[in-house]
């Protein structure tokens, strides 16, 4: 019978029991799998779970970044079918009839990706070897585009999955987040806003602590929170979580955050706030990836609060909360 993946990551002493009880509890209740769950939470690296993964089905796995890429074999496999199932070839092995094309495919490995590759290919035989969806992006790039290779990575900082913004954002737990409350927005210029030193980054905001009282959502009439500018199934997420905390919530269009007010949280990507370039009346909360490249960007649309990518439920409830708590403060002042 299979090992599970916990079962070996555990015997590994790659997590402990209380780690994978709290992943897998995760797992049951959002369906995000298991190997991204403790990468995310940052339980363990993402090379830790490639090797037990490939304990786990037998699969050798392959250090991408470190293998040399021959460029003859893209020919093989197009581009698009690389990028859409994730897979990089290799190298070939024998010759003749027992010639065998191995490639490097995400992990878990697919059945139904290695048909494509034998039928795009031309090859009847076809060995995969395990890589982490990360690694395979960038020999894409390598491969495909001429992209340089990547520098060294510190070791256990690369999630399996991080889409970029053309993509739906996802809605996972994350350690390694970082949120930025009741922030300064400058006012407008006509100048190029330049891209601030890190050394001169506003600080993040510390997180409550555990026992401070949290206030109660208010009670408006109109939406307390819209959800401006992400995927659906992001969207759908957004609202399950902000809603079960007592939030009235709406997926909101253009208009809806145009005509927002100040009593109002929009809950937005940065560039679909870049892209309205328009400043709200609303507290607006932006998720970015890096703090470090996105809080001026942030503050350049105005915004008052910014949490990182990928974005944990509880962090967003604070930051929502705190922006809520804010507005009511500033309707208070001004009614006085």
């Amino acid at each position: 019978m299979k090992k599970r993946l916990g079962d070996i990551l555990l015997a590994r002493g790659v997590v402990d029991a209380l780690q994978l009880q709290s992943a897998l509890a995760y797992q049951r209740k959002w369906g995000v799998a298991l190997g991204q769950v403790v990468v995310d939470q940052r339980f363990c690296t993402a090379e830790a779970v490639l090797s037990a993964l490939a304990a786990q089905s037998g699969v050798e796995s392959v250090d991408l970044d470190a293998c040399p890429l021959d460029a003859s074999l893209a020919r093989l496999i197009p581009c698009k079918v690389a990028e859409a199932h994730r897979v990089v070839p290799l190298r070939l092995e024998g010759q003749g009839l027992r010639e065998v094309l191995v490639v490097a495919l995400a992990a878990p490995a697919s059945l139904a990706t290695l048909d494509v590759v034998k039928s795009v290919s031309g090859k009847a035989r076809v060995v995969p070897r395990l890589a982490t969806d990360a690694a395979l992006g960038r020999a894409i790039g390598r491969l495909y585009r001429g992209e340089p290779a990547t520098p060294q990575r510190r070791p256990g900082m690369e999630s399996f999955t991080l889409p970029e913004w053309e993509e739906s954002m996802p809605l996972v737990v994350g350690q390694s987040l970082a949120e930025l409350t009741d922030m300064l927005a400058p006012e407008p210029v006509r100048e190029p806003v330049r891209q601030a030193d890190s050394a001169n980054l506003p600080m993040l905001a510390p997180l409550e602590l555990p026992w401070a009282p949290v206030p109660k959502p208010r009670v408006t009439e109109r939406e307390q929170v819209l959800v401006y500018g992400w995927g659906a199934d992001a969207a759908a997420g957004l609202v399950q979580v902000l809603s079960g905390a007592g939030f009235t919530v709406k997926v909101a269009s253009t208009g809806d955050v145009c005509a927002a007010t100040e009593a109002q949280v929009v809950v937005a990507p940065l560039p679909a706030m870049e892209v309205l370039a328009q400043r709200l009346r609303a507290q607006v909360l932006v998720a970015g990836k890096a703090p470090e490249r996105d809080l001026p960007r942030a503050q350049a649309v105005h915004a008052r609060g910014f949490v990182a990518a990928p974005v944990d439920p509880d962090l967003l409830l604070r930051s929502v909360r705190r922006l809520s708590r804010a507005s009511d403060e500033a309707r208070l002042k001004h009614a006085s």
